[in-house]
C-alpha cells in the first residue's frame, strides 16, 4: 500500500472529504495529487494530516506496513523478549546475521545490535569471549557526535551504561536531559528515561556507589510522576531504598515489595528482584569477609 492509498483509506474511513482533511494544512489539489499517487508527501504534511485523523505516527507506521512488525521492530522485539531465553550459540548467530545486515545496509541500528549482544554475553561470561574495545569505541564515538538524542540514542545508552564510568553516567544524566528535552512530552519519551534510571541505579549498587544510587532514585521518584509507568517506578523506588537500608545492616529488606510484584501477577519480574537482591548481598559478605 501507497502513502496515497493509505491516506486515501483513514480518510473515507473517518468520514472527511479531501476538502476537509486538507483545509489549512494543503490545498485539496496537493491532496488529491497525494491519494492517486502522482506524488510524494512532505513530512510535515503527512504528520498534519495525521494529527486531524486522530491517528499517531506509531498506528500509521503500522498500518502502512500492512499491519505487520518491521524487519526493525521484529529484530527488536527477539532482543528485548527472547534475548536471556536463548542459548549463547543463537546469540551469537545472531550477531553473525546483524553484522550481515549492517554490512548489507550500512545502518547503523545493526550495528549497534550486534554490539549489544557482544556486551551482554561479555557480561554473562567470567571471562569475555569478545573483544569488545574498539565496539564500545564506536558506540562513544556515536553518542557524543548526535547533539539532539531520540529513543535511538537513548536506548544505546541504557543497555550499554556498564562501558562508561560511573562519573561519566553521571555527568551525562544532565546532559541527556538536554539532549532529549525536545521529547519530553512524549509518553514513549518517559518510558525511556524510566528504563535509563533503572539501570542506572542497578549498576550502581553493583559497583557500591551507594551515593550515585540515592542519586538516581530521587531522579527516578521525580520523573516517575509525570509518567504512565509512576506505580511500577515508585514500587521500584521502594525496592532500591529497602535494598539500600539492607545492604547497611538495616531494615527487613525488599520481600514486602517483591511480594507485592508476585501478587500482581509479575512472577518473573519478581524472581528477577529476588535475584538482583541476593547477588547484592552476597557481594557485601564477600566484601567484609
Amino acid at each position: 500500500m501507497t502513502h496515497g492509498q493509505l491516506i486515501r483509506k483513514l480518510r473515507k474511513e473517518r468520514g472527511l472529504t479531501q476538502a476537509q482533511l486538507a483545509d489549512g494544512i494543503s490545498s485539496r489539489t496537493t491532496l488529491s495529487t497525494l491519494e492517486n499517487n502522482k506524488t510524494d508527501v512532505n513530512i510535515n504534511t503527512l504528520f498534519n494530516y495525521l494529527e486531524r485523523l486522530n491517528v499517531s505516527i506509531q498506528e500509521y507506521m503500522f498500518y502502512f506496513n500492512d499491519s505487520s512488525n518491521t524487519e526493525k521492530e521484529l529484530a527488536t522485539k527477539y532482543f528485548y523478549d527472547n534475548i536471556v531465553k536463548k542459548r549463547d550459540i543463537e546469540i551469537e548467530q545472531r550477531i553473525l546475521d546483524y553484522q550481515s545486515k549492517y554490512r548489507d545496509s550500512m545502518d547503523f541500528y545493526y550495528c549497534c545490535l550486534s554490539i549489544e549482544l557482544k556486551l551482554f554475553l561479555n557480561k554473562k561470561k567470567n571471562s569475555p569471549i569478545f573483544d569488545v574495545e574498539e565496539d564500545t569505541e564506536i558506540i562513544k564515538r556515536y553518542l557524543e557526535h548526535v547533539t539532539q538524542w531520540g529513543h535511538f540514542e537513548m536506548s544505546i545508552f541504557a543497555n550499554c551504561l556498564y562501558i562508561f564510568s560511573s562519573e561519566y553516567i553521571r555527568a551525562t544524566f544532565t546532559i541527556l536531559l538536554k539532549r532529549t528535552k525536545i521529547l519530553s512530552k512524549i509518553d514513549t519519551y518517559q518510558n525511556d528515561i524510566s528504563i535509563f534510571l533503572n539501570n542506572c541505579i542497578v549498576l550502581a549498587l553493583e559497583r557500591k556507589n551507594y551515593q550515585n544510587a540515592r542519586f538516581y532514585i530521587q531522579q527516578l521518584y521525580q520523573i516517575s510522576e509525570k509518567t504512565p509507568r509512576k506505580v511500577y517506578d515508585r514500587m521500584m523506588c521502594k525496592y532500591y531504598l529497602a535494598l539500600l537500608q539492607q545492604i547497611n545492616g538495616a531494615g527487613e529488606g525488599a520481600e514486602s515489595t517483591i511480594k507485592q510484584f508476585k501478587e500482581l501477577g509479575f512472577a518473573d519480574h519478581a524472581e528477577m528482584l529476588e535475584n538482583l537482591q541476593n547477588r547484592l548481598l552476597s557481594q557485601v559478605k564477600q566484601s567484609i569477609a
